[in-house]
């Protein structure tokens, strides 16, 4: 094949001296003119997000606690890596095979040392050739042309060159039909998958599009398969919980998250949906011991947002520490309150407003016409239902708590409901509320 690396660039990434100089060494064998090192994880995340690299050589084990597969992790999260760059991880780990066979965040190939150049260049040399195969799709899939990206794919299946792409295209085709919202045909194709071999994404792909379709004891099922078969796949874990959350049964959520987070101590999107199900579980010390991790340690550039200041405050109420969640109030910067959606205003008001009601009530009241009549999301709505109780608003917490019982988030938000009434006295007018909803459902069916 003997393909033409001259205009590539490659970042190098390893904590050790003689690994970088041998793989720079084999880069410069293909004709590469320029190679660039980076010794640490937050070198490369440096690196990578001021000049995108062509090829990316990573080595499995970067030093302080944080590994390649992270790496990845957390540049397909910020959207840093680009579909057409390379990124190959370089590892001794033998069990790394049992781990990509699994995991959802793939790099586009391993190699296990020793390799020799030969290897290591045929491999790339590979990938190149299926990077430009897919080169129309990837243009078509980044600017959610997902009608053009799925012609293209279907061309692709059908073609002589995509025989030997066959899964992968079914799989690009599959995520893509979920992207576009078309969960039944994305179903189908994942069951079609599977019906070639038991590959734990399409599994967990079918899973996925089984939430969607509100089919949530067929979609536990499925991914309960998948993680007891698969330890490694940490994504389905996530899947799971999520799951377990829609079905009303946060401590099993808790639990799932709380199982992978241990073997995965900095993944902080994870971290913010274990902070999620221990609120709703009501663990409250849990919940603000995750989100203080998440806050303090989740160091990439523009990874802590004003909503996890929220959660955080969010937290210290509910563990009724009203000083820690004004502190944490206090620490989102007027800017961002003023640019903050309707769903994260009434968070913040309600929230202050119990820290500190001389200056959040006056906020939280203002909102009132908003608040009575606007959908919210399920958190900002608890966090509205938490002010109005305490404020003894009793009309507006009962729409809160109404509209929720209604709604699909009915099942996840119910024992949270149940204790914030049963804290403020008022566990009967909780179950008239219940009675009621479920009398209007029984007439409208």
């Amino acid at each position: 094949m003997n393909m033409d690396f001259t205009d590539k660039r490659f970042l190098v990434i390893d904590d050790q001296a003689m690994a970088r100089e041998a793989l720079r060494s084999i880069a410069q064998t293909a004709g590469a003119f320029s190679v660039e090192f980076a010794c640490n994880y937050q070198d490369a995340i440096f690196r990578i997000r001021n000049n995108t690299p062509d090829v990316i050589l990573c080595d499995y084990m970067l030093g302080d606690g944080r590994s390649g597969q992270q790496l990845l992790e957390e540049l397909r999260r910020f959207k840093l890596l680009p579909d057409e760059t390379i990124f190959m991880m370089v590892t001794g780990e033998q069990s790394y095979e049992q781990v990509v066979s699994a995991v959802e965040l793939v790099p586009d190939d391993y190699i296990i040392k020793p390799f020799s150049p030969d290897k290591l260049l045929l491999r790339l040399e590979r990938i190149l050739v299926k990077k430009a195969f897919f080169a129309d799709y990837y243009k078509e899939r980044r600017k959610q042309e997902f009608a053009r990206a799925l012609a293209l794919l279907e061309t692709k299946l059908n073609s002589t060159a995509g025989r030997g792409y066959r899964f992968e295209i079914m799989r690009q085709k599959a995520e893509t039909l979920l992207a576009s919202g078309h969960n039944t045909a994305a179903e189908a194709l994942y069951r079609g998958i599977l019906d070639a071999g038991e590959f734990p994404w399409a599994r967990a792909g079918i899973a996925r599009t089984l939430q969607r379709q509100n089919r949530l004891d067929e979609a536990r099922h499925e991914i309960e398969r998948v993680v007891a078969s698969t330890p490694y796949y940490f994504d389905a874990f996530d899947v799971k919980a999520t799951i377990c959350l829609a079905q009303g049964d946060t401590d099993e959520a808790q639990q799932v998250l709380e199982q992978v987070a241990r073997k995965t101590p900095r993944n902080y999107l994870r971290k913010r949906l274990l902070a999620e199900a221990a609120s709703l579980n009501g663990d409250t010390e849990t919940a603000r011991a995750v989100m203080s991790d998440v806050i303090a340690n989740d160091n990439m550039p523009g990874a802590v947002l004003a909503e996890d200041r929220l959660a955080l405050a969010r937290s210290h109420v509910a563990h009724d520490d009203r000083i820690a969640g004004e502190a944490a109030l206090i620490g989102i910067r007027d800017s961002e309150v003023q640019n903050f959606s309707l769903d994260n205003q009434s968070s913040y008001a309600a929230l202050l407003a119990i820290c500190c009601p001389e200056r959040g009530k006056k906020k939280f009241i203002g909102l009132r016409p908003a608040l009575m009549s606007t959908e919210l999301a399920i958190m900002n709505r608890l966090d509205v239902l938490h002010a109005a109780l305490y404020l003894n608003d009793a009309e507006l917490a009962d729409r809160q708590a109404e509209s929720m019982m209604a709604g699909p988030d009915a099942k996840s938000a119910f024992s949270a409901m149940r204790k914030l009434y049963a804290l403020y006295g008022r566990e009967v007018d909780f179950r008239d509320l219940q009675k009621q909803v479920a009398l209007r459902r029984i007439h409208h069916t």
